[in-house]
Parts: structure tokens; sequence; C-alpha cells
């Protein structure tokens, strides 16, 4: 009981260095805790949540590593470790700790694995796991989330019908989300279905209307809609929040621009393109298209 005690003040004394800014104190206390309690996992927790403070996120994860592999069989420290890997963005890692879970003893499991693969582009798989998370976990509040990634997965795969399938389904639970519009824009979009793709694309505008993902699918889908002006207005929105504009941009911008008959214009995105990019035949096709409107003009 006294060491209970013990080790709840120090790792209070620990936490209010940590708030007044003093981490290495807090890390010293932690580092001690460690050493004196080696069963306790608050302070290994702590400690890396602390190096991820410090952006020491190398020595977080060794320092877990090293823990898992002396408690193999512990669910808590896998689970902290796999969710410490995700959030670090080191999906292999986070792929290699989860998968030993049952997802059937953690169902959320399946989610992680799902994103992880996802995010490597390993779209089969993201599939299996995403699919097998909804399965079980039809009342979850991530169950929304992982319909979209479904919906993006499919989309990827080139299956736009089941894409829209399933943004239908997610719809009639959270129809709030602005990622769920756009994902149903550009499944919409790819069915050559572009008056329902403006429906939605414009739902995802009023939602989060500075995302350059959406005023660059806006773009896309005003410029099949034969709606020039609006088309340029979102490609030129992206070319003027990006810090580097890619040439396919400029090329979408300028191809808005040589359909609206506004020919100087047009040249000049399609000079920026090869500015980006020389060797980009889309861009000198297009110059060649803007330069004989000039000159009818």
């Amino acid at each position: 009981m006294e060491n209970k005690y013990f080790l709840e003040h120090k790792i209070k004394t620990a936490a209010d260095f940590e708030s007044a800014g003093k981490f290495l104190h807090a890390l010293q206390i932690y580092k001690n805790l460690i050493e004196e309690f080696p069963d306790e996992l608050d302070p290994y927790f702590n400690l890396v949540n602390l190096y991820e403070k410090l952006n020491n996120a190398n020595a977080a994860g060794t320092l877990l590593k090293d823990l898992l592999e002396e408690h193999p069989d512990s669910l808590d420290i896998r689970l902290f470790t796999g969710q410490f890997f995700l959030r670090n963005k080191r999906w292999n890692d986070a792929i290699d700790i989860l998968s030993i879970i049952s997802p059937e003893e953690e169902p959320i499991v399946s989610f992680f694995l799902g994103y992880s693969h996802f995010m490597l582009n390993e779209f089969e798989l993201a599939k299996v796991n995403f699919v097998n998370f909804i399965a079980v976990e039809n009342k979850s509040e991530l169950y929304h989330e992982a319909l979209i990634y479904l919906a993006k997965i499919e989309i990827e795969l080139g299956n736009f019908a089941k894409a829209l399938e399933l943004t239908s389904t997610a719809l009639g639970i959270y129809s709030n989300n602005w990622e769920l519009y756009l994902v149903t824009a550009i499944a919409f979009y790819n069915l050559g279905m572009f008056a329902h793709a403006v429906n939605s694309i414009y739902q995802a505008l009023k939602l989060n209307e500075k995302d350059l993902s959406v005023n660059e699918w806006a773009g896309k889908i005003y410029f099949k809609s034969a709606d020039y002006l609006k088309a340029e207005k979102f490609f030129l929105y992206v070319i003027e929040h990006q810090d580097e504009a890619s040439p396919d941009i400029y090329n979408s911008i300028a191809e808005a621009c040589l359909n609206s008959k506004k020919a100087e214009d047009a040249l000049r995105y399609y000079q920026q393109a090869l500015k980006l990019d020389p060797n980009n035949k889309k861009a000198y096709e297009g110059m060649k298209n803007a330069a004989s409107l000039q000159n009818q003009n």
C-alpha cells in the first residue's frame, strides 16, 4: 500500500513538472520509477507521451518495443504500442504489433489494421479488415468512418457503384460529414452522373469550403458539367492556397479558361504547367490550341 501511494505521488509530481514545462525533471522521475517499479505500466506510458511531446518518437518506440518484448501477452501494452505507431504514421510497425490481437478479442483492431493497410495503399487488405470491423461493430462511433474508408477503397478499386451503396448507408446514419459527400461526389463523377456529382460536391463545400481536395474535385465536376467559370474559380482557389501547385492543376484551369474563350489566361496557365514540367504534352498541346484561339480572336 505504501508503495502504491509513493508511486501515485511521484507520478503526480512528474505530471506537475510537465504542466510547468519542466520536461527534463518529469523525464527523470519516470525513468526512476521504471527502474524501481518495472511491472507498473503507467510510468512507461507517461514517459512515452512525454517523449512524443519532446518530438523524440524514436526513443518512445524503442521503449515500447522493449516493454512489449518483456510482456508479449499483455493486451494493454500491445494496444497502446499499436496506437503509438499509428499516431506516428509507422504503418508497418502498427500492423506487426496489432495483427497478433484477435479481432474477436478486440474488434477495434480491425479498424486500426484497415486504416494502416489503407495508408500503405494495400486496398484489398484494408477492405478485409474494415469489412470485419463493420460486421461486429455496427453500433460503434467508428462505424460510419469505416464505411467512408470502404467507399474510398471501392473507388480505388474501380467499383464506383459499390462505393455509392456504402456512402448511401453512411448518409443514412451521419449526414453532416464533408468527406462523406466528397467521396459520394467522386463516385458519381466516375459513373458519369455529373448532375448528382454537382449536388454532392455542393454539400461538401457547404461543410468544408476551404479543403483543397474538395475545391479541386469541385473544379473537375463543374468542368464536366460545362460550367467553366465555376471550374476556373475552384481550380484557382487550389493554386492560390498551395505552396506548390502541380502541373495538372495548371492544365485544368487552363483548359477551363480555354473553354471560356479566355485564350490569354489559358496560355499563361499552360506556360506555368510547362515551367513546372517541360515535358508535359498536355500543356504543350493546350498552348497550341490557346494560341490558335488567340489568333482567331
